[in-house]
């Protein structure tokens, strides 16, 4: 039995506390594992075709209305390993939303469609010239229409981005402001910890909703341990409803559906799918992961900048994207003093104290550079008590990308009128003039395999059940389903075959968008009533 009061406002979930009975048998004619970009949209594009749908989100429910500043809390409620997700080497923090609506909940909004360059390659390399940017462009506009997607507009670049504006003109540099999914945005700069006035046009307020308006349901708590199969074919799923708080098993339950769409995300997704016994015979499952690694450098100047404030992303310095620099990308962006650990800032004691009493004069600029893919995810254990594995390390190329990113960051900040700029080295560092930011980057050096070379984070993940024609190099076909098991779809990040050199969000949707198109075109094929 599920006892559920209709909320007063928020959404009609259904939660691990709403549970009554040990066993719970669902059934719909698609059921999604996840909430987020590709998820939700797929929730709401199946579900407005009359098709039955059940969401199952391993997240808690987290309304807009009960979001708080306190990023210590947000990171417990809303992150994925309260925030401290890392690679097996803990140099590499993977900040992944961990709630109902997924990252886009706790994104900093910048959306970007993928490169022309980046479909071109996937056609040649991995047989995908279906996805050119001719079938993707309806998608893209549909959704960029949908969540309210502009280019920043001048009152919100704040004083932060400004600067980075001003050393990047002096440098004769190129740089543009980015583009949003926000509508008439409030310029808290709490981006991170979620948006309580639902101006940032999230999946929460956006394509959850209107899926249920179409008859959807959501269970929220519900961690999904297996995918089922019956004659060849995915036939639900297996899981446990676990409450967030006390971490104890409330229910276990099935979910029975026509199709099964994974949107987990790029690290839970291919787990999944090992523990359901999926990927031997390619060995691909979990492979490929390409993170789009990033670092910041923090710029301190003589006035306070209170870079905190206003939209937490403005602008970037693009004159480095392009293949000759691998693809360095720059972007404005200081997050609030209790958000600092998404910019990868783990420090303590009196270094920590006398950087933070000196935060309100930082601007920043955060470095991210194309990566190749070379890392993967697995789980390890028994399928309950077990836990996941995920190896990325740097190459030498990936960290010389990033070092020449440091110098230039570091020549932006100066060139705005910085006194000092700080590089991300674990042992911190600063410096006063060019001269001395040379010296300080040359002595970061590779280490052993790249390993504790920077402090660096990562918001894209992505790669790790790759798509392509080939079943022996990837995990599903260029329209998305299994090369393994029919019926099985995936609709997040651990499709893309390559790192897409931006921001993933909007891929994430436009990619799902148009996998469920096929769906309904050839529903006949996976609907039978």
């Amino acid at each position: 039995m599920i006892y559920r009061e209709l909320p007063q406002d928020g959404l009609p979930v259904t939660q691990a506390k709403d549970i009554r009975d040990k066993e719970v048998h669902l059934k719909a004619d698609v059921i999604i594992v996840g909430s987020g970009a590709g998820g939700a949209v797929a929730a709401y594009e199946l579900a407005r075709t009359g098709k039955s749908v059940i969401v199952l989100e391993a997240g808690r429910y987290v309304p807009s209305s009960d979001f708080k500043e306190d990023m210590t809390d947000t990171m417990y409620r809303m992150y994925q390993d309260a925030g401290l997700q890392t690679n097996s080497t803990g140099d590499v923090i993977l900040l992944q939303g961990a709630t109902t609506g997924g990252s886009t909940v706790v994104s900093a909004t910048i959306s970007a469609r993928i490169p022309d360059h980046v479909l071109k390659e996937w056609g040649a390399d991995h047989g995908l010239e279906n996805l050119s940017p001719e079938q993707l462009r309806p998608h893209f506009e549909k959704l960029e229409e949908r969540l309210g997607v502009h280019i920043n507009e001048p009152h919100e670049i704040n004083d932060a981005a400004n600067l980075i504006v001003q050393g990047a003109e002096v440098m004769g540099w190129s740089w543009k402001p980015l583009s949003r999914n926000v509508k008439q945005c409030a310029l808290t700069g709490h981006c991170l910890a979620g948006c309580p006035s639902d101006r940032k046009l999230s999946m929460l307020v956006t394509y959850l909703p209107w899926a249920i308006a179409e008859g959807a349901e959501i269970f929220v708590d519900a961690h999904v341990d297996f995918v089922t199969q019956r004659n060849g074919r995915a036939s639900g799923v297996e899981g446990r409803f676990i409450d967030p708080d006390t971490k104890q098993v409330v229910s276990k339950f099935t979910a029975e559906g026509q199709i099964v769409v994974m949107g987990a995300g790029p690290i839970q997704t291919p787990l999944l799918l090992q523990k359901s016994g999926m990927g031997r015979q390619s060995g691909m499952v979990g492979r490929n992961l390409s993170i789009r690694p990033g670092v910041s450098v923090f710029g301190k100047f003589s006035d306070p900048v209170y870079g905190w404030r206003g939209a937490l992303t403005g602008v970037h310095v693009d004159e480095f994207w392009n293949e000759k620099s691998n693809w360095t990308d720059m972007d404005s962006g200081v997050a609030a003093p209790a958000q600092l650990v998404s910019q990868g800032e783990l420090g303590e004691g009196d270094d920590h104290i006398r950087f933070m009493k000196e935060y309100k004069y930082f601007s920043a600029l955060n470095v991210f550079v194309h990566d190749h893919g070379q890392g993967f995810v697995q789980w390890i254990g028994d399928p309950y008590e077990g836990d996941k594995r995920i190896e990325w390390n740097l190459n030498r190329d990936e960290f010389n990308s990033l070092r020449d990113g440091l110098r230039r960051a570091g020549r932006v900040m100066f060139a705005a009128g910085a006194e000092k700029v700080y590089l991300p080295s674990y042992n911190r560092t600063a410096a006063s003039n060019v001269f001395e930011l040379d010296q300080a980057v040359d002595k970061i050096t590779f280490g052993s395999l790249g390993l504790y070379t920077m402090r660096m984070i990562a918001y894209n993940p992505q790669g790790t059940c790759r798509m392509g024609k080939d079943p022996f190099t990837s995990v599903v076909n260029p329209w998305g389903e299994s090369h393994e098991l029919k019926g099985l779809f995936v609709v997040d990040a651990s499709i893309m075959p390559t790192e897409i050199t931006v921001n993933t969000q909007m891929t994430v949707s436009a990619l799902a968008s148009y996998i469920v198109e096929n769906i309904i075109k050839r529903e006949a094929s996976y609907f039978w009533s």
